[in-house]
């Protein structure tokens, strides 16, 4: 077999239009087209066998030019004066005119899949060299960290930093680099700024040799704590200094203005920590204590009334923060950068304590109302426990009215937004009580979250009076009392038919499923499993039943995480099912969810028709009953959220207040936020899926840095405006600072301004399985608009330390694919999916094995499914006769 490598290199053409037009420019052919038979004959002849030498040499374009000539020879021949008197020569090349034709329409696609992977590399090449040119010109007056670190890296520019930050600060941490010196912002004493002033003033020999030598750099770097360029007054020493070298020195003359470090070292220290001497110790501000951002969840928020539109409003206003016991969690949002936050103080009385006086509290307002996706409520009435239960084989759906706009898969773009949002907790209720009972809290700042819509589906009791609002995105759970038109924090546990002791979680440990022959048969027969001998691949497709391909590539997705697929077809999951969660199914997604694992699992299938597993999910979020097409972003976050709280081993106990002060490092604070997390999240989505966020927030006017953390299970990237770029350019462009400007705007807690500020999320701790989304959709003039940008990312063996400040023990692997074709209205989705020794593609009820080239050149990406975890074997259940 021959491999690319032993192939000759290209050398005739650039592209197959480009060899065609050299096929037909041969003197021969066209002296061919005037001869006769026996003349053409005589041509083809010597051809053929040039064509079979340049095949034997593998010259692919020299033997694609030859066998067209041939084709091009007979078709000449069949032309010929003297064709009439000839037929026997005609007859005797068209067998040989199919055999040129085949071989020229083989070597076509080999032709045509090295002349893009070479064109490819040569537009890469053009792009890197045009970067790099605009990268030059940009530099007029800053530089950004990363862009220095490259440089720093690269060694192709001779640099020369100066760090300007007093002599105390450099000495506690500065850059661990020889071309960095130190020249403090008092080094002049209050005089002028003078280049031989400062050369004079200096001490060090290393320092006054390289300062002596600045003309030979090609750019000189000036930094000190924190200022940006823009915020540079006349008086600054930055300014003064870079006067005094370029402006004012007529004996050096620099080859470029000195460039001022955007951010300083400050900001360099959030990108690069390991590119100095020691961390960076934060400041303590004279106001007291650094706040670290952490925010509480409302279960202790006693309820109130809500207007009388609330169980039909689609967004209703946010919580007001009690002091209860876990942060604040948005498990899948990056915050918008073109929100703007409000904070209004109002004095509450509680009503048992009218007379006593509270402190004021920080109440939040909510983005504005957005439309409700679904507007009807179907009722679940409750689950069953038996695995083997028996579905319908035709699931009854009810009626279901048009819904006012077109479902648009979830983009995490959002036009102008006037308002800020409460973050959001995902642990606890998103409660909006008009006037709340209240503990007194410190005032805190708060990070956008964009929550596009919120569906309601009834909570298991016994007479529906309470529902469930679900934001699909985020996870967050709402209960809303329809009875008495208010929303709860909880399920209320002193009603006459409840016990007033909190329930504990109904978990029996004993019990897997026994899976026998019968209810193998079963549940074979309620997903219509077909068998097909015929099929090429083990691997089991599933029916598309009516634009539930989102479903399709989410299901198959996850699937090929054994790790979590053997923990439900082996039985294990049954001991950790949770029957009393309220925000769960009761154990039948979970339950049912092992079937459709088993009948996929069990190589025994060519195709499932999974309706009793759409009809299971549908039940509980109406918006999948039907036949309309879904985000399949969406549907992962609401099938992960979902499966988590039947497994939820916690019983959400009430802990202690976490205290800023307590914690001097944000380790310390991280691994608090945890721990309180865990305690009411316990399960095995948690301990595959999560991860940690660090959220960082500086006032720019009053440098106040404010840090909290929160947990998250898919990343959602932003894209750079390019036509080809690569994960770790999204991943950079997620971790930049975004500014808040203008109407952006909004009162710092600590200074009371009106001021600017820059804030940025960073992966404090990965999980064991990285989801990453790619924000491919946008919004522009009213409508949405793709993304078709085409994103390299790696399949193995994969390092994600540089974005991560708690390295990862193991290394990534690429596990699965799912890649959107079409627009926003109209789309299709597909996965690739990899179960350590062979990639699938799976396109609905059809699978093939797939090459890694196709992920190579894939624009289709849209989520992408990386593992730590060694690839392991599936363990199927034994069938007991």
């Amino acid at each position: 077999m021959t491999t690319p490598k032993d192939k000759i290199p290209l050398y005739i053409a650039n592209d197959l239009e480009e060899l065609n037009k050299r096929a037909e420019d041969n003197p021969s052919l066209q002296k061919a087209k005037l001869s006769t038979c026996s003349q053409i004959t005589h041509i083809i002849d010597a051809t053929w066998a040039e064509a079979k030498k340049a095949e034997a040499t593998n010259d692919e374009e020299r033997a694609y030019i030859l066998y067209m000539r041939l084709f091009a020879c007979f078709t000449a021949l069949k032309q010929a004066k003297d064709v009439a008197n000839n037929q026997n020569s005609v007859k005797s090349y068209q067998k040989g005119a199919l055999i040129w034709l085949e071989k020229a329409g083989q070597l076509s696609e080999s032709l045509k899949l090295r002349y893009d992977e070479k064109n490819a590399v040569s537009r890469e090449e053009e792009r890197k060299k045009q970067a790099e040119i605009d990268e030059e010109k940009s530099l007029e007056k800053s530089i950004r960290p990363k862009l220095l670190y490259k440089y720093l890296n690269e060694r192709k520019k001779n640099i020369l930093l100066i760090d300007m930050r007093l002599k105390n600060d450099y000495d506690q941490s500065h850059m661990r680099t020889p071309a960095c010196i130190h020249i403090p912002a008092d080094i002049m004493n209050g005089k002028g700024w003078t280049s031989w002033g400062v050369e004079s003033a200096l001490t060090d020999e290393g320092t006054v040799t390289k300062f002596k030598q600045r003309g030979n750099y090609d750019y000189i770097i000036l930094f000190d704590e924190d200022t940006y360029e823009k915020d540079l007054k006349p008086n600054h020493c930055l300014q003064g200094l870079k006067q005094a070298i370029f402006s004012f020195d007529r004996d050096t003359k620099l080859k470029h203005e000195p460039l001022i470090l955007d951010g300083g070292y400050v900001d360099w220290m959030t990108f690069y920590p390991g590119e100095s001497t020691a961390p960076l110790i934060p400041k303590i501000t004279t106001g007291g204590l650094r706040s670290f951002e952490v925010s509480y969840p409302d279960d202790i928020i006693q309820s109130e009334e809500v207007p009388s539109d609330a169980a039909t409003a689609a967004q209703p206003e946010a919580a007001a923060i009690s002091p209860a016991v876990v942060p604040q969690i948005d498990r899948t949002r990056k915050p918008i950068n073109n929100q703007k936050p409000e904070q209004d103080e109002i004095s509450i009385k509680p009503a048992e304590e009218e007379e006593q006086q509270q402190q004021p509290i920080v109440i939040t307002k909510e983005l504005p109302e957005i439309p409700d996706r679904s507007t009807k409520t179907i009722p679940f009435t409750g689950p069953s426990t038996v695995v083997n239960q028996e579905l319908p084989s035709t699931p009854i759906i009810p009626d279901i009215p048009p819904r006012p706009s077109p479902v648009l898969p979830h983009i995490n773009t959002t036009p102008e937004v006037p308002k800020l949002p409460k973050p959001i907790d995902n642990n606890q209720e998103n409660i909006p009580p008009i006037n709340p009972v209240l503990f007194s809290v410190p005032s805190r700042e708060t990070l956008s979250i964009y929550r596009p819509f919120n569906r309601t589906v009834p909570v298991n009791d016994t007479n529906n009076q309470y529902q469930k609002k679900f934001d699909a995105v985020t996870g967050r759970k709402i209960i809303l009392d329809t009875k008495n038109n208010r929303y709860i924090p909880n399920l209320p546990e002193n009603e006459p038919t409840k016990s007033a002791v909190p329930t504990l979680p109904t978990i029996n440990r004993d019990i897997k499923p026994i899976l026998t022959e019968q209810t193998r048969r079963q549940i074979a027969y309620d997903y219509r499993a077909i068998t097909d001998n015929l099929q090429i691949n083990p691997r089991t497709g599933l029916k598309n039943l009516g634009n539930s391909c989102y479903m399709n590539s989410i299901i198959q997705s996850l699937s090929f995480n054994y790790l979590l697929t053997n923990y439900f077809i082996s039985g294990d999951f049954n001991k950790d099912i949770n029957t009393k969660n309220k925000f769960g199914s009761g154990g039948v997604v979970v339950k049912e969810w092992f079937k459709l694992l088993y009948l996929l699992c069990c190589q025994q299938y060519s195709c499932l028709i999974p309706q009793p597993f759409k009809y299971t999910v549908g039940s509980l979020q109406r918006a999948y009953l039907g036949t309309q097409q879904q985000d399949a972003h969406e549907f992962l976050v609401f099938l992960l959220d979902t499966l988590h709280e039947d497994l939820n081993q916690t019983t959400r106990p009430r802990i202690e207040e976490l205290k800023p002060e307590n914690y001097k490092t944000d380790r310390q604070l991280a691994e608090a936020t945890k721990h309180a997390f865990h305690l009411h999240n316990k399960s095995i989505i948690i301990d595959l899926f999560y991860g940690l966020f660090k959220s960082t927030t500086i006032c720019l006017s009053c440098t106040y840095n404010s840090i909290r953390f929160e947990a998250f299970v898919i990343i959602s990237v932003p894209i750079p405006p390019l036509r080809q770029c690569s994960l770790d350019d999204c991943l950079d462009l997620f971790r930049e600072f975004e500014h808040l400007r203008g109407e952006d705007r909004y009162e710092c807690s600590h200074c009371k301004r009106l001021s600017e500020k820059k804030r940025r999320l960073d992966i404090w701790e990965l999980p064991k399985i990285f989801i990453v989304h790619f924000k491919r959709f946008r919004l522009q003039q009213a409508h949405y608009i793709k993304n078709e940008t085409l994103i390299r990312y790696p399949t193995s063996n994969i390092d994600f330390s540089r974005w991560s400040q708690t390295p990862s023990p193991s290394k990534y692997s690429l596990v699965s694919v799912v890649n959107h074709f079409g627009s926003m209205n109209s789309g299709h989705y597909t996965s690739y999916c990899n179960d350590g020794k062979q990639w699938y593609y799976c396109d609905d009820q059809s699978i093939r094995s797939a090459d890694t080239r196709e992920l190579e050149h894939n624009v289709n990406a849209y989520l992408l499914f990386y593992s730590s975890i060694p690839q392991q074997q599936l363990r199927l259940p034994s069938i007991p006769n």
